[in-house]
């Protein structure tokens, strides 16, 4: 969405808008801008003001279950939201966390056990609270709208303009002595400061707004913010920023009202520090933004390394990174029914159906290997496909080893089912040789390991010896 005020009008009162604010999960009315979600990799770090609210899960048909994908990526971005709130909060940032109900999920784990042609899935229990870079106390999901304010004096301008818009959805079920606000009946905690590291950790009942008075239409099915709408954000961000302001103080000062930022009672030399500070905040916008670019770059540059040590859904796709790499086309599919790691095609036709596994300290097992040929038989039942595909097992054993220091990465059972037409291919040796092939795009070399990978079958791929670079 986008506020109705110009750019002019959006700006806060340059003395708390060089400080910049981040909200994850969280809208703050007429500043879509900095809002992201859960799914996001947004960096905390070009934040000095963080809010936070968990992501919900669908409870509309009872406890929520994810399947292999989707408990891959909300773990994956839970990994994430850790490293960047524990960094943020050691460096001294403040984070209001807006807390929701806790939830508890089934994620599906990634392990199967196959019993002849049933397999069995296992889950673990995932709750929507495990992002924290701390364990809260016992957390209790049951909500009302009866709130008490303890009195704080940072938080008391916060009390005094948006009390009407509190109401909570969790409690925690421990005495906390200098609880910021308590439920009515029973006084328990609904919001309390934690000390983490150098910051803060506020926990804050969920501030809600109705969304539907505070949006309009505007040219076409653009939805755009009112100005009652940017108003209550601007002011938000306003009390934030003065707790923060107050926190990092760590006196008992009392966050300033909206009047003390009137253009009456600013100095001449306020306002040319304000002006200093604006230039300064655009310079320091331009590099977050070239920092973002590189980051997104490196960490493309990084997933190559997935072949040496990951498992899962990452191993799947550096896998079909470095297929690419040496002229294969190769992608995921999956229709519901079957679902294969790899669908892989040779610039000469040929096809072949790709199977990833990694296993931390094991070699790759039977079950994998009857596995790809399930794949490859079901595959085969599909009315455009005239002959079978050929197999190849990618195995990543041991893959928390350093990989000189590896034992043979498939287990002897593999290797003699794998005599009956199968390839096998080791991840850890695909490394170097894309490593090579992106620094010098080297057809001729990419067509050998090709012709090798064909000639494989039956055990595991040999690859001719990467040439040697200046580098190397």
């Amino acid at each position: 969405m986008v506020p109705l005020l110009n750019k002019s009008t959006e700006i806060l009162h340059y003395e708390q808008m060089a400080r910049t604010i981040i909200s994850i999960e969280y809208e703050i009315p007429g500043f879509s801008d900095i809002h992201h979600y859960y799914s996001s990799d947004q960096s905390l770090l070009d934040a000095d003001v963080i809010v936070f609210q968990p992501i919900e899960f669908d409870e509309s048909y009872g406890k929520p279950s994810y399947d292999e994908s989707a408990a891959f990526k909300l773990k994956e971005s839970t990994r994430h939201w850790k490293r960047e709130l524990s960094t943020a909060l050691q460096y001294g940032k403040t984070v209001f966390l807006i807390f929701r109900k806790f939830q508890n999920a089934s994620f599906h784990t990634g392990n199967k056990e196959f019993k002849g042609a049933r397999t069995i899935n296992y889950y673990e229990n995932y709750d929507n609270y495990l992002f924290l870079p701390i364990q809260l106390p016992p957390i209790v999901a049951k909500g009302g709208s009866g709130v008490v304010f303890k009195g704080n004096p940072v938080f008391a301008t916060f009390w005094k303009e948006f009390k009407g818009h509190l109401k909570f959805e969790s409690y925690l079920d421990i005495e906390i002595k200098d609880a910021l606000f308590v439920t009515k009946t029973g006084e328990r905690p609904i919001g309390a400061i934690f000390n983490v590291g150098k910051g803060k950790l506020i926990l804050l009942p969920p501030i809600d707004y109705d969304q539907d008075k505070f949006t309009e239409k505007g040219k076409g099915e653009e939805v755009r913010w009112t100005k009652e709408a940017f108003q209550f954000g601007t002011r938000l961000v306003e009390v934030f920023f003065g707790i923060d302001e107050v926190l990092r103080a760590t006196s008992a000062r009392t966050p300033a009202p909206a009047w003390v930022n009137d253009p009456e009672f600013r100095s001449a030399k306020e306002a040319e520090i304000i002006e200093g500070i604006d230039t300064t905040a655009g310079q320091i916008e331009s590099l977050n933004e070239k920092k973002g670019l590189l980051s997104s770059e490196l960490e493309k540059e990084r997933q190559l390394k997935d072949l040496l040590f990951e498992t899962g859904k990452p191993l799947e796709a550096a896998v079909i990174m470095a297929l690419t790499a040496l002229g294969y086309s190769a992608e995921g599919y999956d229709d519901g029914e079957l679902r294969l790691d790899q669908v892989i095609t040779a610039p000469d036709g040929e096809r072949f159906i790709g199977e990833c596994e990694g296993k931390d300290n094991a070699a790759i097992n039977i079950d994998k290997y009857r596995q790809l040929e399930e794949n490859i038989q079901t595959d085969l039942q599909k009315d455009n496909v005239e002959k079978p595909a050929s197999g190849i097992l990618f195995g990543n054993g041991f893959r928390l080893t350093l990989p000189k220091k590896r034992a043979e990465q498939f287990t002897q059972k593999c290797l003699t089912s794998a005599k009956r037409g199968t390839i096998l291919v080791r991840t850890m040796d695909l490394y170097p040789i894309v490593k090579y092939l992106q620094q010098s795009h080297d057809g001729n070399y990419a067509a050998q390991c090709r012709d090798a990978i064909a000639a494989g079958t039956g055990g595991i791929v040999q690859f001719p010896p990467v040439p040697r670079t200046e580098e190397t």
